[in-house]
């Protein structure tokens, strides 16, 4: 996963050139809807925190905005979601008994909104998380939901948060430890490992999220390291103080 720079400008028309096909998140349904691929260029041309990602070189990228808006660009269309399988027919009423309203969706219970509760507040207590760390973690939630992996519920709008939220504080222990990020992502790699060799395809599932975010938040670090370095130069090109020049 790599963040493609505002400047590589070769490497951007690389990319318009080769995606031919769109997909914008649209937060109040929860799925990707088809659009133009130059959309989401003119999304991130005007919009300076707008990131451009290389999720898989030379064949898919992510425009991300924020957690709830992003663009997802392939150079192949996508495989249509899975439709449902159709219900069975329905038994004729009895006449006597008269026919039952559909009730309309419940709210959320209170476990529910404890639940969402806790992960605001484990969220605030988590390090900063980044635009490429938040767009990892929403892509890799989105692909599980699309798989049927990962039901869709009350709750699941709050999994890219918490899983990036969750490996961040991780990263961050396992960095106070001396691992190095390598070392990090081979440990993430075991763990989805040894998930697939049990058959266990709920931690296969967190193990992918994990990583993905993981991916986001190494490049996080090298952004802000470059920024960093390219301010840090910006000091020694100063011109001195007038005492300094005097002396």
């Amino acid at each position: 996963m790599t963040t493609i720079r505002r400047n590589w400008t070769k490497r951007v028309t690389a990319v318009r050139d080769a995606a031919r096909h769109c997909r914008a998140y649209d937060s109040s349904t929860g799925h990707l809807v088809p659009v133009d691929p130059a959309r989401a260029f003119e999304v991130w041309e005007a919009n300076p925190r707008a990131v451009l990602i290389e999720n898989t070189p030379g064949a898919k990228w992510t425009v991300h905005v924020h957690s709830n808006s992003f663009y997802v660009l392939t150079t192949e269309k996508p495989a249509p979601p899975r439709r449902p399988a159709a219900p069975a027919p329905a038994r004729p009423a009895v006449a006597s008994t008269p026919a039952r309203r559909t009730a309309p969706s419940p709210a959320r219970t209170a476990a529910e909104e404890r639940v969402l509760g806790d992960v605001r507040e484990y969220i605030q207590d988590a390090p900063g998380i980044g635009a490429n760390a938040a767009a990892a973690a929403t892509s890799a939630i989105g692909a599980k939901v699309a798989a049927g992996r990962i039901k869709r519920d009350k709750l699941t709008g709050a999994l890219p948060a918490l899983t990036a939220a969750v490996t961040a504080k991780a990263v961050r222990d396992m960095r106070g430890q001396g691992l190095t990020h390598d070392q990090i992502r081979m440990r993430l790699e075991r763990k989805r490992a040894e998930a697939q060799h049990a058959g266990d395809h709920g931690r296969v599932t967190v193990a992918d999220a994990m990583l993905a975010a993981h991916a986001g938040i190494v490049a996080d670090e090298q952004e802000r390291a470059a920024r960093d370095q390219l301010t840090a130069g910006d000091r020694r090109a100063l011109p001195a103080a007038e005492a300094d020049r005097r002396a």
